[in-house]
């Protein structure tokens, strides 16, 4: 039975070796394959297939729209619901599916520079959060049937990670987003950091020629 591929990158500044700590668990699991690397930050990018010839970065005509969430925690009972949802729809007994190259990632940075500033001291609303997950359904557009069923599924699997999140507040981070959040999931809930946010909008694009992706005003 085809199931989806759990990938994970762990990637540590400084060494040439990362940290058993941080691998060793994963190890333990026993895993398909590993694929050692070192290098600098600029392997980055083909370490993680995002490089300009790496097919996520070619015109190939797919659609490739995501549906992001920030996340302070892990919450291993929705990640599972989520795992099955997925895999219900683009692999196993869904291996036709028009989204059987869909991804689900789970990005997870250092955080103590963005949680070093003060949180009123800059527009920025959600530096609480620890984590960024996003479906990304990649399929061949065909008609606005398909489309719909695109957006289903990713507000599905957006959905149930949420529900696990315990929060009634949609944190989406804005270069990722599918188009349908509210300004106030892309900008913050604050009323000041949206009206910050305009005033600055509106002084150094004063002719709106920035307003086709998120508008901020």
């Amino acid at each position: 039975m085809n199931v989806p591929v759990i990938l994970f990158y762990i990637i540590q500044e400084g060494t040439t070796t990362v940290d058993p700590a941080y691998t060793q668990p994963f190890h333990d699991i026993g895993p398909i394959s590993t694929s050692p690397e070192s290098g600098t930050y600029r392997d980055l990018a083909r370490w993680t297939n995002i490089a300009v010839d790496n097919p996520p970065c070619q015109k190939a005509g797919l659609a490739n729209p995501r549906f992001p969430i920030y996340l302070e925690r892990y919450n291993v009972s929705a990640q599972r619901l989520a795992y099955d949802a997925f895999a219900a729809s683009v692999g196993g007994a869904a291996s036709d599916s028009p989204f059987s190259a869909a991804i689900f990632m789970f990005e997870a940075y250092p955080v103590q520079g963005v949680r070093a500033v003060d949180g009123s001291a800059a527009a920025f609303a959600f530096r609480s959060d620890s984590l960024l997950a996003a479906p990304l359904i990649t399929y061949a557009p065909a008609d606005e049937a398909l489309d719909r069923r695109a957006a289903a599924l990713g507000t599905q699997l957006r959905d149930i990670v949420r529900s696990g999140s315990g929060r009634e507040e949609l944190h989406a981070y804005v270069n990722y987003a599918f188009g349908d959040e509210a300004p106030q999931s892309w900008y913050g809930y604050e009323p000041w950091r949206q009206d910050r946010l305009a005033a600055l909008k509106a002084k150094y694009d004063p002719a709106g020629r920035f307003s086709f992706f998120a508008p901020v005003a």
